[in-house]
């Protein structure tokens, strides 16, 4: 076995810090990918007689879903900044509001069973509180507002009564795949 000189010994501690600290960022911005796969936003809505719509209608890859190691309450959306997002199931506006800690620009959406969540819109949602939406209507466009640091979209949903109604946290990630296949 070759020994080791200090030279290489430093080199191989730079290196594995190196890759630590890129790990670290890559966590904290919601950039990691756990699932993989890349899509372009099928699916209904927007005229197309289906009551569901993918909610950004762009190019897009899934990051960090529910747990991440960090009490993640969504499933990240990664898109490129200013892309439509759209409504993924028909219903009214609960909720229209910015939080800087968090959430960033974010609408929630009541629906039949669930209340839908979008966070971190690069602009005040383009709907108000009240308002009735269908299903691939525009709300808002992806962004990295709040506690982001990547341009994507952090989608949440809700069992009711809802989001911060009592409501249970259900993991998105099955039915945004199923919506992005259209």
């Amino acid at each position: 076995m070759k020994r080791l000189t200090s030279r290489t010994g430093l080199f191989l501690l730079f290196s594995l810090l190196a890759v630590a600290s890129l790990a670290g960022v890559a966590l904290a911005s919601g950039g990691v990918a756990t699932g993989g796969g890349t899509g372009t936003g099928g699916g209904g809505g927007g005229g197309g007689g289906k009551d569901y719509a993918f909610p950004i209608r762009a190019k897009h890859t899934y990051g960090d879903g529910i747990g991440a190691g960090r009490g993640h309450q969504g499933q990240d959306i990664l898109a490129n900044c200013r892309k439509n997002i759209v409504a993924a199931r028909s219903g009214r506006v609960r909720y229209v509001d910015y939080q800087a800690s968090g959430a960033g620009n974010y609408a929630v959406i009541k629906g039949k069973k669930y209340d839908y969540v979008y966070m971190h819109m690069i602009n005040k949602p383009s709907v108000k509180k009240g308002e009735r939406v269908d299903a691939g209507e525009k709300i808002g466009k992806v962004g990295s507002t709040g506690r982001s640091s990547a341009c994507h979209l952090h989608f949440e949903m809700w069992r009711k009564p809802g989001w911060y109604r009592g409501g249970r946290l259900t993991n998105p990630k099955p039915f945004l795949k199923r919506w992005d296949r259209g």
